[in-house]
């Protein structure tokens, strides 16, 4: 059987710690304060037996904080209300913030029923029937007990045993998560973590980071459900012993979790339903108190749909946190307000790591609307169309979506066959690129091609990189290339040399420009193995740098030069000469160095490095420290 967490709920008084010392044997009220004033304050801890936990929390209005930090993690509530009271206004909020909460399964408890009489207790059953309608716990079990007396208890012990066997397993995102609910320190040990493990395991001498703030801290000892443990995993109730890190720095409401896997953010978006029992409604920008897990943050509300919201009534927001926070999608959330400080809403948490949103725009509520209806299909590629500018691999969508990396895995392959999701990458690390981002940055490259075409007819293309840039600085290169490869084989755009140019541009020169072009090949090949550099050859044929450059470009779109490294131009079958003088000298050396080839051609250093370097890059030799061998092989 898998560990189960129970929460105690209601009215300050009605014997919930009671009720839970009596179940178990263990007094939940752990401070000297409870013990002596006779009242819950923190949330306390007992077990039934070896799967079954319980959290008990306080009843009082001012503790609601505590209050909803403990229930956040259970798997079940067992919701007490006393005989002699009746339904109280905290039964009311504690049940609000149960359902906000997105319980299924729960038990109500009659305490105190040994002060009452049978028909009181009848009248009670009927205002808790009333009161429960429409909620979770509408066909809830109630059993009357009596702390003092004993009688019931057997009979909900049973029910408790009989109802948590129908709880379906709560998921696991196979990452390690546990908000953390207290921090303490044992004499000999160090600091002490406790919290209920809500996803994957976590073993002694594992790292982990505390979050939000980043610290890594490593698994020291484990304790699970009160027993020493090597191994912990979803659904425990377990105690942590961590190393490198003090108690002060550990607070309700951290979470700890696999190391490198989340991200702090002041930003979430999310679903909220405001209760239909405020008597306000929530205005735009409202400040207010958000319950994540077990940690309360201030925050402001951006209604993204309308001005505000009405009782009763849901919204797309955006909050905006003024702390950094840790969440998982579909997480649910209490919302209070900030002053006073009354539950009057909650929801669920749809993205993690959104981008600010303007208000009121189409397209940001048809996205939120597809991560709402919690179809896996739906959410990965939502995600995959709010990331155009990354490809994300299957961890990263596993992480952002809140869904096992298995089941994701198996959603991107299906999505891959259909061509929703383009795969591009290495097999056994692909990266995945929604196709409507796909197709429009491939349109995007064809129009801006044409369009640099028309104000630059006299350029062979443009250079890949800049092209990029000119795109979209941000797009993975991956994706890039990929793009390009398949515009290459469509025909549609052609590669030459360093230029990406339109499959059918072509370059028509005036009569002077072609003149011109004429006379800078005549002059480099005259220059044999030294070629003047640009300015020099604009002060030869005196002409402005911009017309040589240009002039140059086109020379090397029609095949005629090459740029080698240093910006040196060659005519190619000046090139060709070198590579011929080279491969007679190799038919009595294997080695060449550079000085040996400089003496050769009649030259410096400098244009004898250029074309070594560039006869590297086609494998003609191979630089060995400070020669080259000679590939006698060679055909070019």
């Amino acid at each position: 059987m898998a560990h189960i967490i129970i929460g105690t709920a209601g009215h300050i008084d009605h014997g919930k710690s009671a009720l839970v010392k009596k179940l178990t044997g263990t007094d939940p009220d752990r401070l000297a304060e409870e013990q002596q004033r006779g009242m819950t304050i923190d949330i306390g801890f007992a077990f039934l037996n070896k799967d079954i936990a319980f959290i008990d929390v306080p009843g009082h209005e001012r503790f609601i904080k505590n209050m909803v930090a403990g229930v956040s993690t259970v798997d079940m509530a067992l919701l007490v209300v006393a005989a002699d009271d009746g339904v109280m206004p905290q039964t009311r909020e504690h049940l609000d913030i149960l359902n906000l909460l997105q319980l299924k399964k729960g038990i109500i408890a009659i305490t105190k029923s040994d002060l009452v009489e049978k028909d009181w207790l009848m009248l009670v059953q009927e205002e808790i029937k009333s009161l429960t309608a429409g909620t979770f716990l509408k066909d809830a079990p109630i059993i009357c007990v009596s702390s003092h007396t004993g009688d019931g208890i057997d009979s909900l012990k049973q029910t408790i045993l009989e109802t948590t066997k129908t709880l379906s397993p709560r998921p696991d995102r196979g990452v390690f998560w546990m908000p953390v609910d207290r921090s303490f320190t044992i004499k000999g040990f160090g600091t002490v973590v406790t919290g209920s493990v809500l996803s994957g395991r976590a073993q002694t001498n594992d790292l982990l980071e505390l979050l939000p703030g980043k610290k890594s801290v490593r698994v020291r000892g484990l304790q699970s459900h009160g027993n020493n443990v090597e191994t912990i995993s979803i659904g425990d109730r377990a105690a942590i012993n961590i190393a490198n890190i003090e108690k002060e720095a550990v607070k309700r409401g951290d979470i700890l979790a696999t190391a490198n896997y989340f991200q702090p953010t002041k930003l979430l978006d999310a679903k909220i339903n405001i209760l239909k029992s405020i008597t306000k409604t929530v205005k735009n920008r409202a400040r207010v108190r958000v319950h994540i897990g077990t940690r309360e943050v201030l925050a402001r509300i951006k209604c993204l749909e309308h001005e505000k919201i009405e009782p009763g009534a849901s919204q797309f927001v955006q909050l905006l946190m003024e702390e950094a926070v840790i969440a998982m999608r579909r997480d649910p959330i209490v919302i209070r307000q900030y002053s006073p400080t009354t539950t009057i809403g909650g929801g669920i948490i749809l993205d993690t790591q959104p981008k600010p949103h303007k208000r009121f725009q189409k397209s940001v509520m048809d996205a939120l609307s597809r991560l709402e209806k919690s179809d896996p299909e739906e959410e990965i590629t939502t995600i995959m169309l709010q990331n155009p500018d990354s490809a994300l691999k299957a961890e990263e969508i596993s992480k952002l979506s809140g869904h096992l990396l298995n089941d994701v895995q198996n959603i991107l392959e299906k999505l891959t066959d259909n061509k929703t999701i383009i795969k591009a990458g290495p097999s056994k690390t692909p990266i995945y690129y929604h196709s409507v981002s796909y197709q429009q940055i491939k349109e995007n490259i064809k129009n801006y091609i044409d369009d640099f075409h028309k104000k630059e007819p006299l350029k062979p293309g443009i250079a890949k990189a800049e092209l990029k840039s000119q795109i979209n600085k941000k797009l993975n290169t991956q994706i890039f290339e990929k793009i390009i490869q398949e515009l290459l084989d469509e025909k549609i755009l052609a590669e030459n040399q360093q230029w990406i140019k339109g499959f059918s541009h072509k370059i028509n020169l005036s009569d002077k420009d072609k003149k011109t072009c004429d006379f800078i090949e005549t002059l480099l090949i005259k220059s044999e193995f030294s070629p003047p550099a640009e300015n020099e050859i604009s002060s030869q044929l005196l002409l402005s740098p911009t017309d040589v450059k240009k002039m140059l470009n086109v020379l090397q779109s029609m095949g005629k030069i090459k740029r080698l490294e240093g910006d040196i131009y060659f005519p190619e079958q000046t090139i060709q000469k070198a590579i011929n003088i080279l491969l007679e000298f190799a038919k009595g050396a294997d080695e060449i160095s550079v000085s040996d080839f400089r003496t050769l051609l009649s030259t410096s250093r400098k244009y004898a490095l250029a074309l070594l370097s560039y006869f590297d890059e086609k494998g003609i030799t191979e630089r060995v420290q400070d020669v080259r061998l000679i590939n006698k092989n060679h055909e070019e």
